[in-house]
Order: structure tokens, then C-alpha cells, then sequence
């Protein structure tokens, strides 16, 4: 396994795609299909980088889904920069361990979440502003 590795790693998704999702059911990102596997990254300032990179200007409100690694079903590796965990599979619901939106400016712009506000956590249920 990689040199870096994180008990918890992080997926941005569009939170239409999120609720769009059954509670309970596994969390299918559009990659999954495209590209075989689910993007995540060990670091937020990573996940705000990226984020910047390639879509910024994707319209809506995205999320950032925490990830507990090893409570994954699907199996996961680095394949390359070690910063960038892949899931070669759905995310379950027992793995994803909290929901947070992520703030953008008026241009698309993605800014690190500084004091992140809790919206669901693994147990399905709502803790905060809901996404639903």
C-alpha cells in the first residue's frame, strides 16, 4: 500500500447526485461509470484544488462526502499519485461518515470548508441543515 495513508479520505460530488441517492443504498459516483473507479483525495486543500481545476464551472451546490476507508465494501488502491486514493466500487453508506457542503463564491469558485457543518452522518440520519 502507499507510503500516505489516511483513515478517512474525502469525494466531491454535486449534491443533486447525493440526493438523488436512496438512504441506505451505496453511493454511485458518475466516475464510477466512466472511468471504472470513484475519485478521492487524502487532503481537503487537495479536494479544493482539484476541484477548482475541473469543475469550477459545473453549476449547483457540491459536497464533500468523508470516506472511512476501511469501512469500505468495495476494494480501493492508489494508482499513481499517492495523494488520490481509487474505489472500484460504489461507497457505502457505512464508509461515508459525514456529508458537508462545500462554500463557492460567485464565480464557482470552491473554498476550503473551514468550520464544516455536519448535514448526514453514516447512520442515515440528519444532523443539521438537510440535504433531502
Amino acid at each position: 500500500m502507499a507510503a500516505i495513508q489516511a483513515p478517512v479520505a474525502y469525494h466531491l460530488t454535486p449534491e443533486a447526485a447525493w440526493a438523488a441517492t436512496a438512504p441506505g443504498e451505496p453511493f454511485r459516483a458518475a466516475s464510477l461509470v466512466t472511468e471504472g473507479f470513484v475519485h478521492l483525495t487524502y487532503r481537503m486543500t487537495d479536494l479544493v484544488d482539484v476541484a477548482n481545476e475541473f469543475y469550477r464551472d459545473e453549476p449547483g451546490p457540491h459536497l464533500v462526502l468523508t470516506v472511512a476507508l476501511r469501512w469500505l465494501d468495495a476494494p480501493w488502491r492508489i494508482d499513481g499519485d499517492e495523494r488520490y486514493p481509487h474505489v472500484y466500487g460504489p461507497l457505502s453508506r457505512r464508509a461515508i461518515t459525514e456529508v458537508q457542503a462545500i462554500p463557492r463564491d460567485a464565480d464557482g469558485t470552491y473554498r476550503p470548508i473551514e468550520r464544516p457543518e455536519r448535514i448526514a452522518v453514516r447512520d442515515g440520519t440528519d444532523r443539521g441543515p438537510a440535504v433531502r
